[in-house]
């Protein structure tokens, strides 16, 4: 009998011990993915706080077969730098580039190649599933409109065989920082009146595309919001790990307007109200993270601001967005041009993210020589350097910056 007691006291002590690390939460190991509170992003339980970039031809480069030193040399550079997540077209450009797409062994056995020498280097990878608006459309001798709203057309169905063979592929990959539905394709919405008889867009024939873009190839914002839900829908049926980003610009300055105007063209300025219920309406559940792509420009001439390189904006969109209660990212933003010594407005912008603490910035274009707006160790040097000053900052900014990296640096800028 006491032996049995024995055993039961044993086993209640053994139930007590799960009970108790269960409800206390110890033992339990932080997520190796991105993971969303609020308008906040936690990476390994830490606030994510990090300035990065983008390379948009990696995979291109990679596809191409003949640059492999480029773009490998491109992700060890990075991540040399602390630039440790890259934004990039996860896809071909034009038709031309989707000519190994049927190819299993040499189109995705690249993609694998991307995905290891990223992981090798400790850089997180964000790819952008459809990045030229046209590109499936093209390929099925269709216009946008098919693809967005038949879902048995031909590039609706080329646009979700994509997307379920890459979000299959790597959907427990934590290299993955998170998918990004498209480029920009809240800028082609509601413009209808402007080119009512076609017009040439993104259109080299010799590239495999349309001879001319053509009155379906227009669409309007609702068209664009159901068919960004549906299709975030989707990825998420496939993929419970990652998260969900727009890929979107800032909104133009008259959004809502050019909006609510049916297709006659208010070019009135938006109001911030306004300017946060088209990022709202625009970015609908499932996808998690809102994109802000900002440059120095005239579209800056909004919400009160009247300096086309000021950083304004930057803290109405943020306001926005924390009131909408989904994390804000800047998916790309970029020097003005020409670009001085000191590079200003990068100071300004960098300065403002880090008071706003956004917490992730990818600036525009690393390592392309000849692209406009290249950010090169030795084109730009100081560039960079306010991009390193930056990242020491947050890696020091009091309990939100440290340990928010992975290897315990205090920021996402060390290697794994």
């Amino acid at each position: 009998m006491n032996a049995m007691r024995a055993r039961r006291v044993l086993r209640l002590s053994a139930a007590v011990v799960v009970v108790f690390h269960a409800s206390s939460g110890l033992g339990e190991e932080p997520s190796r993915f991105l993971r969303r509170q609020g308008s906040e992003l936690l990476l390994q339980g830490k606030p994510l706080r990090l300035v990065s970039v983008n390379k948009f031809d990696l995979f291109l480069q990679s596809l191409d077969g003949g640059q492999k030193r480029q773009w490998v040399s491109a992700v060890e550079e990075a991540a040399q730098r602390g630039f440790t997540a890259i934004r990039f077209a996860g896809v071909g450009f034009y038709p031309s580039n989707m000519r190994n797409w049927s190819n299993e062994k040499v189109y995705w056995g690249r993609f694998d190649e991307l995905v290891r020498t990223a992981k090798a280097n400790g850089v997180y990878l964000i790819p952008t599933i459809h990045w030229n608006t046209y590109l499936f459309p093209d390929m099925a001798g269709e216009c946008v409109q098919d693809m967005l709203l038949e879902a048995d057309s031909r590039s609706r169905q080329y646009l979700w065989l994509y997307t379920y063979q890459i979000v299959t592929r790597y959907k427990d990959e934590p290299t993955i920082l998170f998918w990004e539905l498209t480029n920009e394709m809240n800028l082609h919405a509601d413009l209808a009146f402007q080119r009512p008889y076609g017009y040439g867009q993104l259109n080299p024939v010799h590239e495999g595309t349309s001879y001319m873009r053509l009155r379906r190839d227009h669409f309007t914002s609702e068209q664009m919001i159901g068919f960004v839900k549906e299709w975030a829908g989707f990825i998420r049926s496939l993929d419970k790990n990652h998260l969900i980003g727009s890929g979107f610009s800032a909104p133009r300055p008259a959004a809502q307007h050019l909006r609510l105007s049916c297709g006659k063209g208010d070019w009135t300025k938006d109001n911030e109200g306004e300017m946060e219920t088209y990022l709202r309406d625009t970015h609908p559940d499932p996808i998690d993270l809102i994109s802000i792509h900002y440059y120095p420009g005239h579209d800056n001439v909004r919400l009160g601001n009247k300096d086309e390189v000021s950083v304004a904006p930057i803290a109405a969109f943020k306001r926005a967005c924390d009131r909408i209660g989904k994390p804000m990212y800047l998916g790309e933003t970029g020097y003005g041009m020409p670009l001085s010594a000191e590079a200003p407005f990068v100071r300004q912008m960098l300065g403002e993210v880090g008071r706003l603490e956004v917490p992730l910035t990818l600036m525009w274009n690393w390592m392309s020589p000849g692209r406009e707006r290249n950010i090169d160790p030795q084109e730009t040097p100081r560039v960079v350097t306010l991009m390193q000053e930056a990242n020491g900052r947050f890696g020091r900014s009091g309990d939100r910056g440290q340990g928010s990296g992975i290897g315990g640096q205090g920021r996402i800028g060390a290697s794994r």
